[in-house]
């Protein structure tokens, strides 16, 4: 809806104000429903806004009528200083020095108030002037138009602690005049006076009265952007006071708080068509506008505009203040979440450091990384991948919905995928930003998996080994410089997990080394007993124990390389032999056993060791090209729940000695 620049509102404010001290609250009702206004009372008592000329004469026709004074108009001019004329406007005023000062310049002071004539000094002299005031073509004279002007004219004056003019109005537009005109006349501050009394001019208690006003405006906005918290709070403290100093028939004010993100957009006067063009690139200073960059060294913000058909010095100087007011509080409160932000990304990474001393696994280890980048890095998701067995493989992912991880669960990239994986490979250390503008297809089809728009990528790795990579994702583009901030904190969290990696790695191999029999890759006997313990600890189960025949003719005739093959194979065949859920291992030398859990019946034990010794009959080929064929003694017992480990083994041992004795 098109806004009427016409009439300011501190003329609708000064006349409901004034009916109001006359007859009330419901006086001000019956008068706006008399004048066909339709909106709120509080509407009326905004000084920012305008009105069209139609509405003024409505009101003032609508207050006369109620209040029985067809010098409404004139009432209301002479008392404007009681109810509209703001204290930053007021205060430029002043700084004119003296009505004839200020009626010189009368054509700019009247563009604060009205749009829809043009007012303009004929003559001025010595406590006397001539003004013209001619209503704008299009426009229907009214007497309580020309009585308000007149009002208005006899407190030049006394805005500067003189007596009130007397005006005449001889010449009318409502008469058929092509213009008003008023001449002015007022008393003169004698010099001697205010001399006598010490220097000091009637007019600065008035002068006092108004910079002690603007003191406490200025006062009210420093503490109010001191506690704003969030710079989009300090962008409308700021829109809020700066169009109301300068007094602009409309005002807008563009600014970015943070880098790369949208822009604020505060203003008034203007329909939405009007921002919209306005804000596509910066104006300039020209006329009746006025332009000032909110800008600090360490930074440029946006800017402020204020349109108005005319402006004081005063009111130019005064907008950059409230500019450089908004920029410097913009730059506290930008050091103070990057303050903020720091002490949070340092407890995150605090936080995350504990966890990953307690992860013992690669996955552990993932998905803690995992929940850490989409918490410090505000990401949507965030996802691990892990070097294993040539590919990198998703081990972990923090954000993303069911259904898209179900979709990824087996989420692989190989060499031939994409050269992300060459980049990981090369362990560059680089970081990767990728957008739906990347021509990679591997890429869009990630993005399209887990529906983000953007995803950065840090390499997982130390010096010489790289591990995998770590990737936070975004459903909305992240501007260059937060894409800057997410870099630094990921390099952070995945240097963390390339440590925590590490660890795992020396855990399990130290791991190994205890419990896993470097020959054959089968437990040992460490790890035998463990598992023995354990069994015996919740139920039945049993106990094979395997011999080879053999073995140390093989050692002396063939050699121990031709030995140790002949272990391993018998390993192999073992395990494939065994029941699923069941240990094998290796107790030393041509020893081994088979452990089984869960109730086995009387012909479990046999059974079992019958399928043992078939494996075993094939031969097994060695060094040299010759074969061997394993023989082996096998023995058992079954074991209940409460029984000591060495009885049973010790068991297991005898029924495999008694079967070896059949055997020979």
């Amino acid at each position: 809806m098109e806004q009427i620049r016409e009439t300011a509102g501190v003329t609708l404010r000064a006349i409901v104000r004034y009916v109001r001290a006359r007859g009330g609250d419901t006086t001000v009702a019956h008068v706006l429903n008399l004048a066909g206004e339709h909106e709120p009372p509080e509407a009326y008592d905004d000084a920012r806004r305008w009105w069209s000329y139609e509405t003024k004469i409505n009101v003032f026709a609508a207050a006369a009528q109620a209040l029985g004074d067809e010098s409404v108009g004139l009432r209301v001019g002479q008392s404007i200083l009681s109810y509209s004329v703001n204290t930053p406007l007021r205060l430029g005023l002043l700084m004119l020095g003296g009505p004839t000062q200020l009626i010189r310049l009368i054509a700019t002071t009247s563009a604060k108030f009205n749009a829809s004539a043009d007012m303009s000094t004929l003559s001025t002299g010595h406590g006397t002037a001539t003004v013209q005031y001619r209503l704008r073509a299009g426009y229907q004279p009214s007497r309580y138009d020309c009585d308000y002007t007149r009002g208005l004219l006899t407190q030049l004056p006394a805005l500067f602690g003189l007596p009130a003019a007397t005006v005449t109005h001889d010449v009318c537009q409502v008469e058929g005049a092509e213009a008003c005109v008023y001449t002015v006349r007022w008393r003169q501050r004698r010099l001697l006076s205010w001399l006598w009394r010490g220097r000091r001019r009637p007019a600065d208690d008035s002068t006092d009265d108004v910079l002690a006003g603007r003191m406490e405006l200025l006062q009210r906005t420093v503490a109010e952007l001191v506690a704003a918290e969030q710079p989009e709070r300090a962008l409308a403290v700021v829109a809020d006071r700066a169009g109301y100093a300068v007094n602009a028939q409309a005002f807008l004010l563009v600014a970015s708080p943070v880098p790369d993100q949208p822009r604020q957009v505060h203003g008034y006067g203007l329909t939405d068509a009007e921002i919209a063009v306005l804000t596509d690139a910066p104006p300039t200073s020209y006329g009746g506008t006025l332009v000032a960059d909110i800008a600090s060294p360490n930074r440029y913000y946006g800017y402020l505009v204020a349109y108005c058909e005319d402006f004081f010095d005063a009111e130019r100087r005064m907008l950059d203040a409230y500019a450089n007011l908004a920029a410097v509080a913009l730059d506290a409160l930008s050091a103070l979440e990057t303050a903020a932000e720091r002490q949070r990304t340092a407890e995150s990474l605090l936080a995350l450091a504990r966890k990953l001393t307690l992860a013992r696994t690669t996955t552990e280890v993932a998905e803690v990384t995992a929940d850490a980048v989409r918490s410090v890095m505000g990401a949507d998701s965030a996802t691990v991948l892990l070097h294993q067995q040539g590919k990198l493989r998703m081990i972990a992912n923090s954000g993303a919905g069911d259904g898209r991880l179900r979709k990824a669960q087996n989420l692989t990239v190989s060499p031939q995928d994409t050269d992300l994986f060459d980049r990981f490979r090369a362990n560059t250390g680089r970081a990767r930003v990728y957008d739906r503008t990347s021509e990679e297809p591997f890429i869009l089809a990630m993005l399209d998996t887990f529906g983000h728009d953007m995803m950065i990528i840090v390499d997982i790795a130390l010096p010489d080994h790289p591990y995998g990579i770590l990737v936070a994702a975004y459903d909305t583009p992240q501007g260059t410089t937060r894409a800057r901030e997410i870099i630094n904190r990921m390099a952070g969290v995945a240097d963390q997990a390339a440590t925590a990696l590490r660890t795992c790695e020396l855990l399990e191999e130290t791991w190994r080394l205890a419990h896993v029999d470097a020959l054959t890759g089968l437990a040992n006997r460490r790890a035998f007993m463990a598992a023995l313990d354990a069994a015996l600890g919740v139920g039945e189960g049993a106990v094979l124990f395997i011999d080879l025949d053999g073995f140390k003719t093989v050692n002396d005739t063939l050699g121990h390389a031709a030995g140790d093959q002949l272990l391993a194979a018998v390993a192999g065949r073992l395990t494939a032999a065994a029941r699923t859920g069941d240990l094998v291992a290796r107790l030393g030398g041509d020893e081994f056993v088979v452990l089984t859990h869960g109730t086995l019946g009387a012909d479990g034990v046999p059974e079992l060791a019958g399928r043992i010794r078939a494996a075993l009959t094939e031969p097994v080929a060695v060094l040299g090209g010759g074969t061997i064929t394993a023989r082996a003694s096998v023995g058992g017992t079954r074991f209940h729940a409460g029984e000591e480990s060495q009885h049973v083994l010790h068991r297991a041992d005898t029924a495999m000695y008694e079967a070896k004795h059949v055997l020979t």
